[in-house]
């Protein structure tokens, strides 16, 4: 079916999670009484949707998905439409006020990260995944991979005098200055212009009854696919649990970015620039025990990148 950006007037309405949660019951109700949906299972969402098993009036199962409306998400039932056939859950309906979609079901749909696949089973099929999601016809008016990582670096780079201490404390003041600039050089010298996941995590990408790989839950953007392999390789396999987390990121990112048809240099200074975003993110957020954690694993990346 056509789908469209779900609409930023709804952002307005509810400018925090905490406002669009206690709206989120009655916009339930209201889908299901609109697309005429009979409810069939529990709330099986996360803190920013409410995803429902449900039965349509012609008895076929389907999931409701009302998500909570933030600007990443705003083009996430486009960019599931536009992955290519098999590689993600059909949209059935939308209804854009709402931030609502109508989906196939994907029953029972293991997230990798809780299947039992070893970890270079797991780089080699996500991977391959990427790189069947990224042949998709781009959509018009996708917003870029440059702009976003341009506008989140400029906001780093802002933050960081005010973080300085907090950072000399991690011992990672420098290398994060590093990444953020690299951030800006990665987003400006990007030549490709394919169809990105966005949050290429290991909860969004499931198995399915089927033995088929999908993709949930994405962020769409339009530029380098190198830049989404860096949450998978970091959340598989517990890597920074390792007596040499960079050892395992590395043997893991090589086979993810063969597998993916990337770049693995390209992918590393990704991951490495990422993750001292989030260093400086955490903090921006009040939350010093997270930034630190994360520091630990931006040294990790660090290591990989040759930094």
């Amino acid at each position: 079916m056509d789908t469209a950006p779900f609409e930023h007037a709804a952002m307005d309405r509810y400018p925090t999670i905490s406002t669009w949660q206690a709206d989120a019951p009655t916009l339930v109700a209201t889908m299901l009484s609109r697309w005429h949906l009979e409810p069939r299972g529990a709330f099986i969402g996360g803190v920013a949707a409410s995803v429902l098993e449900v039965k349509t009036r012609d008895g076929f199962p389907a999931i409701l998905k009302v998500g909570y409306p933030h600007p990443e998400a705003i083009w996430e039932a486009v960019g599931l439409t536009a992955f290519p056939p098999g590689t993600a859950p059909e949209v059935l309906d939308q209804d854009a006020w709402t931030w609502s979609m109508l989906l196939e079901p994907i029953v029972p749909g293991t997230p990798l990260s809780k299947t039992t696949l070893d970890s270079r089973e797991a780089m080699n099929s996500a991977g391959a995944l990427l790189a069947k999601l990224s042949t998709g016809v781009v959509p018009n008016g996708l917003p870029t991979l440059a702009d976003a990582m341009t506008a989140y670096a400029t906001d780093a780079m802002l933050r960081l005098d005010s973080q300085s201490a907090a950072l000399d404390s991690f011992g990672v003041r420098a290398l994060v200055v590093d990444a953020v600039e690299t951030l800006m050089v990665l987003a400006a010298s990007a030549s490709e212009h394919r169809l990105l996941h966005g949050d290429f995590n290991p909860g969004n990408i499931l198995l399915g009854p089927d033995g088929r790989w999908l993709a949930v839950d994405p962020k769409p953007l339009v530029g380098d696919p190198a830049f989404d392999l860096w949450p998978l390789v970091s959340q598989v396999g517990s890597p920074f649990e390792a007596a040499h987390p960079a050892s395992v990121l590395a043997e893991h990112l090589e086979l993810a970015a063969a597998a993916a048809g990337v770049d693995r240099d390209r992918a590393a200074s990704w991951a490495y620039a990422r993750a001292g975003l989030n260093v400086s993110w955490y903090l921006a957020d009040g939350l010093p025990a997270q930034a630190a954690t994360e520091a630990a694993e931006f040294v990790a990346w660090a290591t990989v990148a040759g930094r």
